[in-house]
């Protein structure tokens, strides 16, 4: 199974590189876009070449013992030099961000080449549970050094910068940098296990577990988390338009009752157009016709506020506050029980009390000023289909204009 995860998390970070590099290689002007390309792409081939099934028969191809661990780690340093150069050039302008990235390449770059050395003069046999083995055996351990130096410099950056700035972005990047952080944390895991298998050796004890399990599932949840995080600009908005599109179905349909049962009052707030009446949509149209139907139920509610009875709206505000409902909950129910009762006056042909558009009791009226959040049609559609769960909830229970005014 972690063979498969790692192999299958390769082969996505290839594909998308591939799919990003047109648009990267287009735009020179876009460091940070150049920089997650080559991220994807080491990162892929880290995945799979660090995949337990692979090492060994990448070693085999080289012709070196534990090479195959040699690239697969040379290429996780890699692929999180990138990760810095894109987060760098994302937090700073170009000129600022280059100085900082040409320390972290020298650093990497020495690195690189401090494990090179390191395990060339190592006398070590091909193991998959590599630093267990050797952890007490000097050049292993100057290996490690090397390679967890620049890890722990790798993800204290992106951790550093990716809840930094997470606060200053906005829609997907900003969720996207939250996933960075989260990859970042599992990244400390893993840098902190190795650390203790590195201490380990040295004091002469063993950790439970098997480094190789334990070391792909970690390393694989962080990779994983930050490769997600860091595209999730690109694709976020192939899965953000379903899900809105979706919504706003669903509160199409809540909202009808409520509708129908306006519209059967006052016909006159339909709009002009034929299918208007009907409700009638097609799919991709979805948006208009939501935004349409909150247009004539808010219409319906300028004519009808008119006809409601206040003392009876003042009841179901004082029964709402009773039953601990505040701010929205309270509003929707306050508008729900204007609607009611001017719908119940209209049916029996008379108005009930005052035809004035004064609030009800506590200020809390039913135009677009009083109502909370934005205007935007999410908010409208949310708000509204509060009201339409309070007007089918009480709609049967309240008192009819003539007991009320009796």
């Amino acid at each position: 199974m972690a063979n498969a995860v790692m192999i299958v998390a390769g082969l996505l970070g290839l594909v998308t590189c591939a799919l990003k590099a047109g648009s990267a290689l287009r735009h020179p002007e876009r460091p940070a876009s150049r920089a997650l390309c080559v991220m994807l792409g080491v990162f892929g081939l880290a995945f799979i070449v660090t995949a337990p099934a692979v090492t060994p028969r990448v070693s085999a191809a080289l012709g070196i013992v534990n090479g195959g661990r040699l690239v697969g780690n040379a290429l996780t340093l890699v692929s999180g030099a990138a990760l810095q150069a894109m987060m760098l050039y994302l937090a700073h302008r170009p000129e600022d961000a280059r100085p900082r990235v040409r320390i972290r390449l020298v650093a990497l770059a020495v690195a690189v080449a401090g494990m090179s050395v390191s395990l060339s003069v190592a006398h070590t046999v091909e193991t998959t549970d590599f630093l267990s083995v050797y952890a007490s055996y000097p050049p292993v351990m100057v290996y490690q050094l090397f390679y967890l130096s620049f890890l722990g410099l790798a993800i204290a950056d992106l951790l550093y910068l990716s809840i930094r700035y997470s606060r200053y972005a906005e829609g997907a990047l900003r969720w996207g940098l939250r996933v960075v952080a989260t990859g970042a944390v599992a990244g400390v895991a893993y840098f902190g296990y190795k650390l203790l298998l590195l201490i380990a050796g040295w004091v002469g004890t063993s950790p439970p577990g098997s480094e190789s399990n334990i070391s792909t599932l970690l390393a694989g949840t962080a990779g994983i988390l930050v490769a997600i995080g860091a595209t999730m600009p690109l694709w976020w908005r192939y899965v953000e338009v379903p899900w809105h599109r979706a919504r706003q179905y669903l509160a199409y349909r809540r909202l009808a009752p409520l509708w129908r049962a306006l519209l059967a009052a006052v016909p006159e707030v339909a709009l002009a157009a034929g299918d208007a009446m009907t409700g009638d949509f097609r799919r991709w149209q979805i948006r208009i016709r939501l935004y349409r139907r909150v247009i004539e139920i808010r219409d319906a509610q300028l004519v009808l506020r008119a006809y409601c009875d206040p003392l009876a709206v003042r009841q179901a505000e004082e029964d709402g506050r009773h039953q601990g409902l505040a701010g929205d909950r309270l509003r929707a129910l306050i508008d729900a029980a204007v609607l009611v009762t001017a719908l119940q006056a209209v049916g029996a042909g008379k108005r009930s009390g005052t035809a004035t558009a004064t609030r009800p009791a506590t200020e809390v009226g039913t135009d677009t000023e009083a109502l909370a959040g934005d205007a935007s049609l999410a908010s409208e559609s949310r708000y509204l289909e509060m009201v339409a769960a309070a007007f089918n909830s009480f709609r049967p229970t309240l008192p009819s204009p003539s007991k009320a005014e009796t």
